[in-house]
């Protein structure tokens, strides 16, 4: 039978208890324990490098299957890292850089455990916030089950990256730019001057000359998906000059992967594992990508600190792409992560934990610039916000017209950052249904007092004389599924966004908004199974979806 933590019987809570306690415990017959806590990094950097170069191979550059496998893989590796930092012998003083089968057996063996723990890092936080359900089987077994409908379900696929494979929010995959001849031409010369240094590695000079060529084409792709205002400050340095940085950290990632990835196709056919974690000091990481980005290199060192993996509280290699390799500034990184990032989901993320008073700050200006982006790409829409109310009632975020269908929207935005750790999305939740008191407080303040609109020129009409009143909380970036209540309904933005763009009058475009045609359906854009993770004697099997997209079936052979 399935409880709740809260509600489930004493001895039940024990005995789950001992399953977490015995599944903590199953990073003790690691072998990769015995190596310096630096050496063990590298190489598992190296090895989740190895993991993703095999789902290249596996499945096309576009799959999102191999999308799923870069996020899974950069929160598998850090486990691991963080038990050869706490578990592992001390640091050396120099990082031993030289891939062997000896040690990739290690590897393998640490981030097998690691990929079966994460399922358990996942399931018990939620089990002790009375989140999931917990079923006690035999044989040491825990089944866990989130809570929720069918809805709950969809959102869940949704947040996840899944969307419908027909129709028109189905999910559209950029296409691949073919690499012009002088770029090309320019990767043939620095592979000319590469010489092996052992049978999985290689040496290249700097290629100041490619990274320069790549620059523009990353910059395009961090300015295409920036949203916020770019005067911003987020610490010393400001979202602009982080921009930059950025850009020039995936112009020096992009030349080494596909560098690396050029080597192993060469006459040695075999990929350089050995020499596809980048390592430098501090100080020359920030001196190259200042050059490049043409941000002072003080600020360079600063964003460097700050993207640099914590093991104490650091969760992602895609957030903390910089891994430092013991106490002397010497700092890793695996480039397939970095170049898989966003770049401005990242900082922000950063910013909560180191700066929460700037961040809180930031806070204040999200709305502001969602309304900012609406008025931009709907120009053919009335839209209009942020409109103040009498004090005690909440200010209108967001308020579309539309006179021909006697139609009008009351919205309120929400943007919280996705949620890193399970832990977190309490927290997001309740911020987000706070917007449903919201609304009812809008609601029975224009009920009662239906010509303030009117009279401060926002509609035409007095709000009681329009046909069509939709109430919508549309989040972005953290949607949890909240019923339709009271005529107030959940929208998540990007959705939003992209129905208004269509040809439909107000109204028609709510209501179809309003029949969840831009959630996957389960069955039929996704399925979900029980998988089970065994460690150390024990298992939990938890819900994981799988896609069904026709895009990502496997390729021959």
């Amino acid at each position: 039978m399935s409880f709740l933590k809260k509600d489930a019987p004493p001895e039940m809570v024990a005995a789950v208890q001992s399953i977490e306690d015995r599944a903590d415990e199953c990073y003790k017959p690691l072998t990769i324990l015995q190596l310096p806590a630096n050496d063990a990094i590298w190489a598992l950097l190296a090895g989740g490098i190895q993991m993703i170069e095999q789902e290249v191979t596996d499945w096309s550059q576009d799959s999102p299957y191999l999308s799923a496998a870069l996020q899974n893989v950069s929160r598998l590796v850090p486990i691991a890292m963080k038990w050869a930092v706490r578990y592992g012998k001390p640091y050396s003083a120099k990082t031993a850089t030289f891939w062997s089968q000896e040690l990739g057996a290690m590897i393998n063996q640490a981030l097998a455990v690691s990929s079966l723990y994460s399922h358990f890092e996942t399931c018990f936080p939620m089990w002790h916030r009375s989140r999931y359900l917990a079923d006690l089987m035999p044989q040491n077994v825990v089944r866990f089950t989130s809570i929720g409908g069918v809805r709950d379900r969809q959102i869940s696929a949704y947040q996840k990256g899944l969307r419908p494979n027909s129709g028109p929010f189905k999910a559209q995959r950029a296409q691949r730019r073919e690499t012009p001849l002088v770029t090309r031409a320019l990767f043939d010369l620095v592979l000319q001057g590469a010489f092996m240094t052992g049978f999985a590695s290689f040496r290249y000079d700097e290629p100041w000359t490619l990274w320069r060529e790549l620059l523009p084409e990353y910059q395009g792709r961090v300015n295409a998906i920036g949203r916020r205002t770019e005067t911003l400050s987020v610490g010393a340095y400001s979202l602009k000059e982080f921009r930059e940085f950025y850009a020039a950290v995936l112009a020096v990632c992009a030349a080494h992967e596909f560098l690396c990835f050029a080597w192993g196709q060469g006459s040695s056919k075999i990929y350089p594992i050995g020499s596809a974690v980048m390592v430098r000091s501090h100080q020359a990481w920030a001196e190259i990508l200042s050059d490049l980005s043409n941000v002072d290199v003080d600020k360079c060192k600063s964003i460097i600190s700050d993207l640099s993996f914590d093991f104490d509280r650091s969760l992602d290699l895609h957030v903390n792409p910089f891994i430092p390799l013991g106490a002397d500034g010497t700092l890793a990184v695996a480039p397939h992560f970095p170049l898989h990032s966003q770049w401005e989901e990242n900082i922000l993320r950063i910013c909560s934990v180191l700066r929460p008073h700037i961040y809180d700050a930031m806070s204040d200006e999200k709305e502001n610039d969602m309304i900012s982006e609406l008025k931009t790409d709907l120009n053919a829409r009335d839209i209009q916000g942020q409109i103040l109310m009498p004090n005690g009632v909440p200010d209108i975020d967001l308020l579309v017209a539309d006179e021909s269908s006697s139609t009008i929207v009351i919205a309120e935005l929400k943007w919280n950052r996705k949620s890193l750790a399970p832990k977190e999305r309490v927290g997001k939740e309740a911020e987000v249904l706070k917007g449903v008191s919201q609304l009812t407080q809008i609601r029975k303040f224009l009920t009662a007092n239906p010509n303030y609109l009117t009279t401060r020129k926002k509609l035409l009409k007095p709000f009681n004389e329009y046909e069509h009143v939709h109430y919508l909380l549309i989040p972005r970036d953290y949607c949890p599924w909240i019923e339709p209540e009271d005529g107030i309904s959940l929208i998540d933005f990007d959705a939003f966004k992209k129905a208004m763009l269509g040809p439909e009058d107000l109204h028609d475009t709510v209501l179809r908004l309003l029949t969840y045609e831009w959630l996957p359906v389960d069955g039929r854009d996704f399925s979900v199974r029980y998988d089970r993770a065994a460690v150390n004697g024990v298992a939990v099997e938890s819900e994981v979806f799988y896609s069904t997209n026709p895009l990502s079936v496997r390729n021959p052979g």
